[in-house]
């Protein structure tokens, strides 16, 4: 018994230090394969406790979290391609077996037992701090050295992304505020970094968020409510200076820029195309992680202009629109049930921690280092008492846990690979990246760069054929991806092939109408075939969706 309450605190623990600041430069998604390789074992780990709260008071969240789960997976048995669906896309990863890391999480943290609930805090409040400093290093020093390097002038932590890092530090807040009362200097001096990196995020639902989090903290009255609400204030002040000072982007500067329209209208065009796809499946859904591949083909002249053409939504950056269109009306009803039953019975800092990464995943997509996090803190402020796992159920989990070890290995080797065909366009590497990343087309749409590649420079005969086959795999893998039809065309196109070329230009332009790529490419194709009318016409299409393309234009006066 008190093994196995070890085991849990050690992986909760482990899981909430981990997935905010775990990172590597040696593997092509930087930030998002380490963080799913934490995952795979979270869920290996957390899943069979599921079944533990289920004979606890915790029963009715645990039914619903179990109906969500059994929804997803029915989803991905009936999407067009299951292997996918599992898996979610490269670099996102928010398929069925990311569900069930959400299940998992948040079994986990609910099985917890009442000392270990203070240790999780601990770690996630430890993660929040050193994405702070690295945030505020980022924004007062342009660095060309990772992870010091900004993203688009924002600072954006370990995460990668200047949204996620938003996310995680509103998040954390609700974390460090309500220890002011206890220990004012310390905690005040750490309310005063968050805040200051939720500034420097240039995140502006993010510093709404957190005025909300200082209001709260003022109405509260007292002294050290008070400042608490001070150092939020003080720490919003110190991001903008930070920022003027080092020349990055904050989101007070956004706010005041404004420009806001432009993200609202992507938003809710990408909103409005996923009415379309919960219309063509509205029972089940699409099938987890498949938001791209249901919503591209509605894709409308709005949206190309809001978000830029070929600029695609592989979130729908509203967790209830995400489940809507990948699960279905009962995935989404079993989801919200599961939020509203959980929440219930939940209490404390991380509650509130737990309530503002959802709250942010109204507006914002969901992230392998944020969204588990979310589910985690939720099932530990609302834990329950369980039984331990019988001798059956232990060794379910450790085969479990040895699967997903073997699974998150097989994950970095192939990560690793990718990273090294990407910088030397070596074939080796490439194709050791494609057998060991098997659902993805993105190793076999290296391999076929780096094949093109060589044809280029060498005209190896065998060079021709190899380009074309890894290019046919990509699509194959994921064909509804418009970059990998584009790709197989060009290559077409390179070699000759013309009347090739112009089908699977079409076969793009199926999956995104808007496509400017494949647009301009088949524009290209009918000129290679005399055929300057359809051409011209192509290129018009083009540069109605993206007026700022001189050599587009330059082509098209010529004709």
């Amino acid at each position: 018994m008190a093994s196995s309450r070890t085991g849990k605190r050690l992986v909760a623990v482990a899981t909430a230090f981990l997935l905010p600041v775990v990172f590597s430069t040696s593997v092509a998604a930087q930030v998002w394969s380490p963080r799913a390789a934490v995952l795979l074992v979270l869920a290996a780990f957390g899943l069979p406790h599921l079944f533990r709260l289920l004979r606890s008071d915790a029963r009715r969240p645990a039914l619903a979290a179990l109906a969500f789960l059994a929804v997803a997976a029915v989803a991905t048995g009936l999407s067009p391609q299951p292997i996918l669906s599992l898996f979610g896309m490269y670099d996102w990863g928010t398929g069925l077996l990311f569900v069930a890391v959400l299940v998992g999480a948040w079994a986990l943290g609910a099985s917890l037992d009442t000392t270990a609930v203070p240790s999780v805090q601990g770690a996630l409040i430890a993660g929040v701090l050193v994405n702070a400093l690295v945030a505020v290093a980022q924004g007062a020093f342009a660095l060309d050295t990772a992870p010091f390097t900004r993203y688009e002038g924002r600072a954006a932590g370990l995460l990668g992304n200047p949204v996620h890092l938003g996310t995680l530090m509103v998040a954390g807040l609700a974390l460090v505020v309500p220890r002011v009362r206890n220990n004012p200097a310390r905690w005040a001096a750490a309310t005063t970094l968050v805040a200051a990196a939720v500034q420097l995020s240039g995140s502006r639902f993010a510093l709404g968020l957190a005025v909300v989090v200082g209001l709260v903290a003022l109405v509260r009255g007292g002294r050290r409510a008070l400042l608490a609400a001070g150092a939020v204030g003080v720490g919003l002040l110190l991001g903008v200076g930070v920022g003027a000072a080092g020349g990055a982007t904050t989101g007070a500067g956004r706010v005041q820029a404004g420009g806001g329209s432009v993200n609202t209208t992507a938003r809710v065009q990408a909103w409005t195309g996923a009415g379309h796809a919960i219309a063509d499946h509205p029972v089940l859904g699409s099938g987890p992680g498949r938001f791209r591949a249901a919503t591209s083909r509605y894709r409308d002249l709005a949206l190309v202009h809001a978000e830029g053409a070929d600029r695609l939504f592989f979130d729908a950056h509203n967790v209830f629109v995400e489940y809507a269109t990948t699960t279905g009306i009962l995935g989404v009803t079993a989801f919200a049930v599961w939020l509203a039953l959980a929440s219930r019975r939940a209490r404390g800092p991380l509650l509130g921690f737990a309530l503002l990464v959802l709250a942010m995943h109204l507006v914002e997509p969901q992230f392998v280092g944020t969204t588990p996090l979310a589910f985690l803190a939720l099932g530990a402020a609302g834990r329950a008492d369980v039984a331990p796992l019988g001798r059956v159920a232990a060794a379910l989990v450790a085969v479990l846990v040895v699967a997903a070890l073997g699974s998150a290995a097989r994950l970095l080797y192939g990560d690793f690979e990718l990273r090294q065909a990407g910088l030397d366009f070596r074939a080796v590497p490439a194709k050791a990246a494609a057998a060991a990343l098997p659902p993805w087309s993105e190793p076999a749409k290296v391999a076929g760069r780096v094949s093109l590649y060589r044809s280029i420079t060498s005209h190896a005969p065998e060079a021709r054929t190899e380009t074309l086959r890894w290019d046919r795999l990509a699509t194959r893998r994921d064909d509804t991806d418009p970059e990998a039809w584009s790709a197989l065309a060009e290559a077409q196109l390179y070699f000759g092939d013309a009347p090739a070329a112009e089908r699977t230009f079409r076969e793009a332009l199926r999956r995104d109408p808007w496509s400017v790529r494949a647009l301009n490419g088949l524009a290209s194709a009918y000129l290679a075939d005399g055929d300057r009318a359809r051409a011209k016409a192509a290129l018009q299409r083009s540069l109605t969706a993206n007026p700022q393309q001189k050599k587009a234009r330059a082509q098209l006066g010529g004709l």
